[in-house]
């Protein structure tokens, strides 16, 4: 997805700290959703969030509270997931969340240390390729942190894709962090062996 945003002539901000030009995802719950285990199953959106429901006359009508299928797991995964049980599947979403939410700290921690490691290099004087080596890799961050921080059921709708976009995340903001770093250490051993 970042190489869609990498060649797009328009970006939403300037960060304030890096410099580095950033894209706002508008409405990732769509496009996350898509070539996903469900979306390749046929299983649309109103099976999970608009469930078949009964009222208390035991009438059936379509939800229209279009909430978590938590609310409803007999009335929407159980409809496909028939060998197992509501305490399963709400074990499984658990596990899920919890897995991605350690993975999106984990990324959130190493855009952290990018964040102190461009501070740093801004206190060293250090300008130029360095800065926008780590500014593009910020960008490539940013992107694929961004859109599954903006989706509301990203942990759910596409785990394995958001697996993949949060190390990708991870990885680029830990080379901008040893980009600026290095800049930083050859510069400080730079002045030294100038002093001597």
């Amino acid at each position: 997805m970042d190489d869609f945003y990498k060649h797009a002539s328009f970006k939403d901000f300037k960060h304030n700290q890096t410099g580095a030009l950033l894209t706002k995802m508008q409405h990732p719950d769509t496009e996350i959703y898509w070539n996903s285990t469900h979306d390749k199953a046929g299983v649309g959106c109103a099976a999970c969030h608009m469930p078949k429901v009964k009222n208390e006359k035991g009438e059936t009508y379509t939800s229209h509270w279009a909430t978590n299928p938590r609310a409803y797991v007999q009335e929407t995964c159980l409809q496909c997931h028939k060998d197992k049980t509501e305490e399963h599947m709400t074990r499984v979403m658990d596990a899920q969340k919890a897995y991605y939410m350690g993975k999106l700290r984990e990324t959130e921690g190493a855009m952290s240390q990018m964040f102190i490691a461009f501070r740093e290099a801004k206190d060293a004087g250090i300008t130029g390729e360095p800065i926008k080596q780590a500014q593009d890799l910020h960008s490539v961050a940013h992107t694929n942190w961004e859109w599954w921080t903006a989706a509301n059921g990203a942990w759910f709708h596409n785990p394995q894709q958001a697996q993949a976009s949060l190390a990708k995340a991870t990885d680029s903001a830990k080379a901008a962090t040893k980009i600026l770093r290095d800049a930083v250490a050859a510069k400080v051993q730079g002045q030294q062996q100038a002093k001597k």
